[in-house]
This record gives structure tokens, C-alpha cells and sequence, in this order.
């Protein structure tokens, strides 16, 4: 049980009976053990993988890019996200629909800033009070809602612009996504080297994020075969955000991995995520090297775009023929691979 959880389990007789909603909650026996108090719990999550996880294991769950309204809720529980404008709209969305009737807790570490919480509490709701410290945690609770601006997602978005092969592209992104409102310096060395590469066919974008990549290659040749994949709500809605504003056409998958894939491809590009939170989380690629094989046609490639100081170079060469560096700088290397190992080919 991750500290975050305990903390809000110790508190559990302050909720009294009345049903329950969890915001992105963590992957942990939480819901379960609050479910066994006899609560009535339902969770809006923004992580595809945790909404798999708690629907498989009974608990009603809803992949939601904000979380909607709960009839009858009594108490709302958000898991503080690390990101501060993306809790400033998680906060804003939530107090838009509590009922003066409602109240909301606010659980986060101490090392992710739950500590510099109350002020954006203070700006949603009237009432804020701080109700436990304990494994390095704090736990906030707020009412009476302020309802001085109605919510409105489109706020929280910022729009910008970039250029690939000469084509200008404009692009949406929403608090929470990698990169948010800006074109990172690791995808601005992977458009240049996809520039020079010239993908075509069926193309998979890998962690998609805002969808930046893949709306370069359809500025190219926009009737490309993009599906663009993600774990996060937000990074889905971003880049379907970013194809509109583009007039552009593509799949759009949520995902934890490559779960929910199928058919194969003759490009995945990806800037791989590394972070679950606040933390460093490596198994996100290592799963995707272990697994991508298995979606290449014939002839497919990866491309990947790293922090240099990562061991994605040795960990590709566990599961791929072919390894090779394309391009590097002093912070970030662009990885090529084909010939998956061991994966059965069709005659």
C-alpha cells in the first residue's frame, strides 16, 4: 500500500458513509480495503493502465479526460498530480460540479508538493483545512466551491506552432502532457532525423503526448497511416485536439503498452516516456523494446529519440538484429532497430 493510500485509510473514519469518488487514485488496495468498509466507490482515472487494472478487479472505474459528475457523491478524493496547472484544472473541473454539500480531499507526498497545495485549494473553494501529516504525506480538505468562472477545458490549453519538411503545423496541448505548449528538444532532434528518413506506410506514434509527431508526418503526406497511442487521457485528447487543428485524419488509441495493439507496422517512432509521476520509471521502456517486435511488418523499423545517459541502445540490441545510432547530441541520441529476435514471420 503506497503511503499516499495509508494515509487516507488512517483518516477513513472521517468520510462517514456516503458514496465516494477517487480521482486517479493509485494502482495499489485502496479502493479495495475502502469498498471492505462498506463505502460505495467509484474512480475517474486519467491513466488507461489503472483504469484496466481497477475495472478487472471490480471496482467502476471511468477513463475520463476530467472527471464527471458523481450523483449523490459525498466526498472526492484527488491523488495530487505533480504537475501544478494540471491540478489547478483538475480543481477547477471538480469544483465546478461539488455541491455545497460535498467536500474534497486533496492527498499527495510531501516530495511532490502537497505542501504548496493549499493556496490553489484556496482559489476553488472556500473552506480549505489542513487535516494530517503522516509517511511523509499531507492530507488537505476543502468545501463551498467558488463559482466565479464556469470550467471550461479549452482554458487550460495551450496552442503553438512548429515547422517540419516546410509545413507549418499548429498544435494543442493540455496540463499533465509531456512538454506541455512546447516542442521538446529530444522531438526536435527526431522530426530532423524523420525528416531525412521519409516514413511512409503505416506508421504507429508511440507515447504520443500532444501528438506532435505524428502531425508532422501527415504535414508531409496527410493521407499517412498514423495511429497515435497513449496511456494518458490527456495526451489522447491533446492529440485528437492537435489533428483537428490540422484538418488531419488518424487513429486514436489508448493504452498501458502495447496492450490494446494489433496489426503491424512498417514505422513506430516514439520519444519514450521515463517518468510515472514523480519517479523515474525505466520498465515503461524496457516493455516497449521487449514487445515492439511483435507489431513490425517484414521490413518495420523503430525509431527513438533518448536522454543519451539511458541504456536504451544495449537494452534494443537484447531484442533486435539491427541496432544503430543516427544521429546524437550532447544530451539526446536518435536509436534505429529492425530484425526483431525470436518473432514468428508470416510466409
Amino acid at each position: 500500500m503506497l503511503p499516499v493510500s495509508q494515509v487516507v485509510l488512517r483518516n477513513a473514519p472521517r468520510l462517514g458513509a456516503g458514496p465516494l469518488l477517487l480521482v486517479n487514485p493509485p494502482r495499489d488496495g485502496l479502493c479495495q480495503q475502502l469498498q471492505d468498509h462498506g463505502l460505495e466507490v467509484r474512480v475517474s482515472t486519467q491513466d488507461f493502465g489503472d483504469f484496466r487494472y481497477l475495472s478487472r478487479g471490480g471496482t467502476p472505474a471511468a477513463f475520463e479526460v476530467i472527471p464527471e459528475a458523481f450523483a449523490h457523491c459525498e466526498t472526492a478524493v484527488l491523488n495530487l498530480p505533480r504537475e501544478k496547472d494540471r491540478l489547478a484544472m483538475m480543481l477547477h473541473a471538480l469544483s465546478a460540479w461539488m455541491g455545497d454539500d460535498m467536500r474534497l480531499w486533496l492527498v499527495g507526498e510531501n516530495h511532490a508538493g502537497i505542501k504548496s497545495a493549499g493556496k490553489y485549494l484556496a482559489a476553488c473553494f472556500h473552506n480549505v483545512s489542513h487535516l494530517d501529516n503522516a509517511r511523509h504525506c499531507g492530507l488537505y480538505q476543502a468545501a463551498a466551491p467558488v463559482r466565479e468562472k464556469p470550467f471550461a477545458l479549452a482554458d487550460f490549453e495551450r496552442n503553438w506552432a512548429t515547422n517540419y519538411a516546410g509545413n507549418s503545423i499548429s498544435m494543442v496541448s493540455l496540463p499533465g502532457v509531456f512538454a506541455h505548449g512546447r516542442l521538446d528538444p529530444g522531438s526536435q532532434l527526431l522530426l530532423q532525423t524523420l525528416e531525412q528518413l521519409q516514413p511512409g506506410g503505416k506508421i504507429l506514434d508511440f507515447a504520443c503526448g500532444s501528438g506532435i509527431i505524428a502531425c508532422a508526418l501527415l504535414s508531409a503526406d496527410n493521407q499517412a497511416d498514423l495511429s497515435l497511442l497513449d496511456v494518458s487521457a490527456l495526451a489522447i485528447e491533446s492529440s485528437r485536439r492537435s489533428l483537428h487543428e490540422n484538418g488531419f485524419k488518424a487513429v486514436l488509441l489508448p493504452s498501458d503498452g502495447l496492450a490494446e495493439l494489433r496489426g503491424k507496422f512498417d514505422w513506430i517512432v516514439s520519444n519514450p516516456p521515463f517518468h510515472r509521476g514523480v519517479s523515474n520509471d525505466l520498465e515503461i521502456a524496457a516493455r516497449f523494446f521487449s514487445e515492439a517486435g511483435t507489431f513490425l511488418s517484414d521490413r518495420g523499423r523503430i525509431v527513438i529519440v533518448c536522454n543519451r545517459h539511458l541504456p536504451y541502445a544495449s537494452w534494443l540490441e537484447n531484442h533486435f538484429n539491427q541496432v544503430v545510432r543516427l544521429d546524437e547530441t550532447a544530451e539526446f541520441t536518435i536509436i534505429q532497430a529492425g530484425n526483431p529476435r525470436n518473432v514468428k514471420r508470416a510466409d
